[in-house]
């Protein structure tokens, strides 16, 4: 009895101590929770090494962007809906796309994610490397023999960053054993390159679960992104596009149409689509303007615009839409609607 009863003592004891934290440590108890601290923190300046010390590897782990304020209007603030992170129809893991003579793979990974998936291959397959630079994304191969050929041939893999964010692409050039030795613009052979792109594919199709990262491609190759939205005013934006005009005519065609758009007419010499807003998809959660407008009630439904893409150079376009009857568009629906076609452009 006196066994039990130290033992109920015991017990009470505890739970008092417990529920005495209150008291003696405040609501949140002995150990108080941590969650809203990063809120009272401040950014500190960086690690400054003794003078005649350099080191490459001090850096910003997690960098502060610059805070635009897109979307948000200068009198009654409003949270802005997200941009959409990834094309609509870039849910598969790897896809093959071809322009032309052009032929490359997009796969749905960070480069810091494909570039082992690539060094992965070439060990399976044992074709020796001669050189790599993961500065430019870039693998080359020693020259191999071909099957039932008698000449040899090597091969350049080149890692980008893709148009989305968290996307790659892997373009493979091709080229038979020549006295210059030098890297031809064009692949040689495009069977032969198709062919070790889809052998390629396939393999990092069968091994992303598996896949590892390397932080060094990921930082190396070029982190600057290939769309970029500018905002000229709370009212107005256009895009950038880091592509050749053939390849951003044809990519801004798919990012229209899966954009709620229609496009009723086009003038490829002039750079231009005419469209129509139809509205979002019936099946997405409220959509993209849900926050704004009500299902029947969107005012940019029904409105038509000039889509046109603006060669800044050979390798950037400029996107401008341009509303046909801009009293009708209201506020901040020109920069929403034009980051709803960025976010399906691939």
């Amino acid at each position: 009895m006196l066994r039990k009863t130290t033992r109920l003592v015991t017990i009470l004891a505890a739970v008092t101590a417990v529920s005495g934290c209150g008291y003696l440590f405040g609501d949140q108890g002995l150990f108080p929770s941590k969650n809203d601290q990063y809120k009272k923190e401040r950014e500190q300046p960086l690690l400054r090494l003794p003078e005649g010390v350099e080191s490459d590897h001090v850096e910003e782990v997690y960098v502060i962007p610059a805070v635009a304020n897109e979307y948000v209007s200068a009198s009654k603030f409003e949270a802005p809906r997200p941009t959409p992170l990834l094309a609509a129809a870039a849910a598969d893991a790897i896809r093959i796309q071809k322009l032309g003579d052009d032929t490359w793979a997009l796969v749905n990974v960070a480069p810091g994610q494909l570039w082992p998936q690539v060094r992965s291959f070439l060990g399976s397959v044992n074709w020796p490397v001669s050189f790599v630079d993961p500065q430019a994304g870039i693998i080359d191969t020693q020259y191999l023999p071909l099957k039932d050929d008698d000449r040899e041939a090597r091969f350049r893999f080149r890692v980008e960053r893709g148009v989305q964010r968290g996307t790659s692409e892997l373009h493979i050039l091709h080229m038979f054993r020549t006295i210059e030795d030098t890297w031809p613009e064009q692949s040689d052979d495009f069977a032969i390159e198709s062919d070790v792109l889809q052998s390629v594919a396939q393999f990092i199709a069968n091994s992303t679960e598996e896949a590892s990262v390397s932080m060094i491609a990921d930082r190396s190759i070029s982190s600057e992104g290939k769309l970029r939205l500018i905002e000229t005013n709370p009212n107005e934006a256009y895009l950038e596009l880091d592509l050749p005009f053939d390849r951003a005519w044809a990519s801004l065609q798919i990012g229209i149409e899966n954009s709620g758009f229609k496009v009723d007419d086009l003038n490829r010499s002039e750079g231009v689509y005419y469209v129509t807003y139809l509205g979002e998809d019936a099946e997405e959660e409220s959509g993209w303007f849900g926050w704004l407008f009500s299902d029947d009630d969107n005012p940019l439904i029904g409105q038509s615009f000039e889509v046109k893409l603006v060669a800044k150079s050979i390798e950037t376009q400029q996107i401008n839409l341009i509303a046909n009857d801009p009293s009708a568009i209201p506020e901040r629906g020109q920069p929403m609607l034009i980051s709803l076609i960025k976010g399906n452009i691939n």
